[in-house]
C-alpha cells in the first residue's frame, strides 16, 4: 500500500510539498486553514489547493522551484494517462 500511495501523483506531489513537513495533505490543511480535504478530490483540485495555499507562502527561489517540480508532475502524470 506504502508503495503505491508514494508512485501516485497525490504521493509524489506530498513528497515535493510536504515531504519535510511529514504532516498529511488534510493534517496540513486541517491545523492551517481549517477544512479536511474530500475523499474525490482530483488531482487537479489538490494542485490548485498546494499552489495557491502551500507554495505560494515560500521564498520566492524555493517558490518557483516547487512550482516547476509541480508542473513536471503533473505532465509526466498526464502522458502516462
Amino acid at each position: 500500500m506504502q508503495d503505491h500511495f508514494e508512485e501516485s501523483y497525490i504521493g509524489k506531489l506530498w513528497y515535493i510539498v510536504l515531504g519535510k513537513d511529514k504532516r498529511s495533505f488534510n493534517e496540513y490543511f486541517s491545523e492551517e486553514y481549517g477544512f479536511t480535504l474530500n475523499d474525490d478530490i482530483t488531482d487537479d483540485q489538490l494542485s490548485y489547493l498546494v499552489i495557491k495555499l502551500i507554495v505560494n507562502r515560500l521564498n520566492s527561489e524555493t517558490e518557483i522551484n516547487k512550482l516547476f517540480e509541480i508542473r513536471s508532475l503533473k505532465e509526466n502524470f498526464r502522458k502516462a494517462n
